[in-house]
């Protein structure tokens, strides 16, 4: 099965090669099968995208402002901002790819390690160059074996380049796991958790080496903006789709709407368009299924509605399924994903879940709903990480685009739907 959105655009395609070519497919829980995308050998790579040269730090992050490029691990914060700091901070650091793809649904990151492992290894050596790093790591979950065997063999057909150091660090599998702070702190001698910092453009500790932790498919186009040029360079994002059996990894510009994406990789399980689509990640926002449609797939068009492309996960809801189960059983998932250690997850966010699978059975009474408010009220915000933020995020959103399911079920009923557990979790596929 290839699925894909033409990508090309009236430079010449040559100049603008894109990341993939067609649709990257792949179960939908684990990402030791992907099928739709070969591989890239470095011969491949080379002849795809040209060879990497060498170039002054302020002549790329001139060329990554140019491009606005922004993080692709879902705060999409400006690349060329984090750069600047640990530039600033000197010479000596480490760059991380970030690898560890936490959100479950989400598969971009490993699509680009297993198929484009040379691309994004260019853009981490150019990374390197610019902050001038002393070392660089590849960051992925432990258990990700298909990865770090395209990353390793990558490794062995560069090894007669004497190339700057890189290394790959396994982090233990949870959500948490690929969040940036976490990441430093692990190399820091701390444990792998997310800690809160004041300048998210300097998020190491004072007297620590700085760290850039900048996201695979962020790093992937780092690497096309050092080969090609910024004049060159296509404006496009990285999606991963839910359907019912796998998941579709593919290209789009920032042109095409939901609508074509769903057209293009996603197959509806009864001809319906969707009730409503999970944009962001599931610590993002749902949106109504006629109105997320018309949405383009652009960091900027959809900030000015208040969403977010956040990890670049699509989740359509089919109309066969209940928008305040699926989200209750999201709310349970990431209260078990806290990293306990503040008020807010340990106690709050799990008061949260309770009470949400409460309403989705229907057993919430009036006083469980002003419980539900005031827990929400309480917790926003005050985490020691933004991990409760995200879940919140995302609760929110379902009691406001699925407010007559909060009816029905309210009143000791509930939906009696038939499709259940839409979006992947882990412990489900284990």
């Amino acid at each position: 099965m290839t699925m894909a959105i033409d990508t090309s655009t009236s430079h010449d395609q040559a100049a603008t090669a894109p990341i993939l070519e067609a649709a990257a497919i792949l179960p939908l829980h684990g990402t030791e099968s992907l099928t739709g995308v070969a591989r890239h050998d470095l011969a491949t790579h080379r002849a795809v995208y040209g060879e990497l040269h060498r170039q002054s730090a302020e002549g790329l992050v001139a060329a990554l402002e140019q491009v606005r490029l922004t993080g692709r691990g879902g705060g999409h914060f400006p690349a060329a901002l984090k750069w600047k700091a640990v530039i600033g901070a000197g010479r000596g650091g480490t760059v991380v790819v970030n690898a560890a793809e936490g959100e479950p649904g989400c598969a971009k990151d490993a699509v680009l390690v297993q198929t484009r492992p040379h691309l994004v290894i260019d853009g981490l050596l150019a990374a390197m160059d610019a902050v001038d790093a002393a070392d660089g790591v590849i960051w992925l979950h432990d258990g990700a074996d298909a990865s770090a065997r395209s990353i390793s063999r990558a490794l062995v057909e560069r090894a007669s380049l004497h190339e700057r150091p890189i290394r790959v660090l396994l982090a233990p599998a949870r959500y948490l796991s690929g969040e940036a702070t976490g990441i430093i702190r692990t190399l820091e001698g701390g444990p792998t958790l997310p800690r809160y910092v004041r300048n998210p453009a300097q998020p190491w500790t004072d007297g620590h080496r700085p760290v850039l932790v900048n996201n695979a498919e962020t790093i992937a186009r780092v690497g096309l903006v050092a080969l090609r040029g910024a004049d060159a360079y296509l404006a496009t994002s990285l999606v991963t789709v839910i359907n019912h059996t796998y998941r579709a990894v593919l290209e789009v510009t920032s042109d095409r709407t939901i609508g074509d994406v769903l057209s293009a990789a996603w197959q509806s399980l009864d001809g319906a368009p969707p009730q409503a689509v999970l944009l962001g990640g599931y610590g993002g926002s749902w949106v109504e299924g006629a109105k997320a449609v018309h949405l383009r797939v652009d960091v900027d068009a959809l900030r000015a509605e208040g969403l977010s492309l956040g990890a670049g996960l699509i989740g359509p809801l089919p109309e066969s399924a209940c928008g305040l189960e699926e989200s209750a059983r999201l709310v349970r998932y990431l209260a078990g994903q806290s990293a306990r250690q503040c008020g807010p997850c340990v106690f709050g966010l799990a008061a949260v879940a309770e009470l949400a699978s409460d309403l989705s059975g229907g057993r919430l009474g009036r006083k469980g709903r002003r419980n539900l408010d005031r827990f929400m009220h309480e917790i926003a915000g005050r985490g020691a990480c933004r991990h409760p933020d995200g879940a919140l995020r995302m609760y929110t959103s379902a009691l406001q685009v699925f407010a007559h399911d909060v009816h029905t079920h309210r009143r000791g009923r509930t939906c009696d739907a038939p499709t259940y557990a839409v979006m992947p979790l882990p412990e489900e596929g284990s």
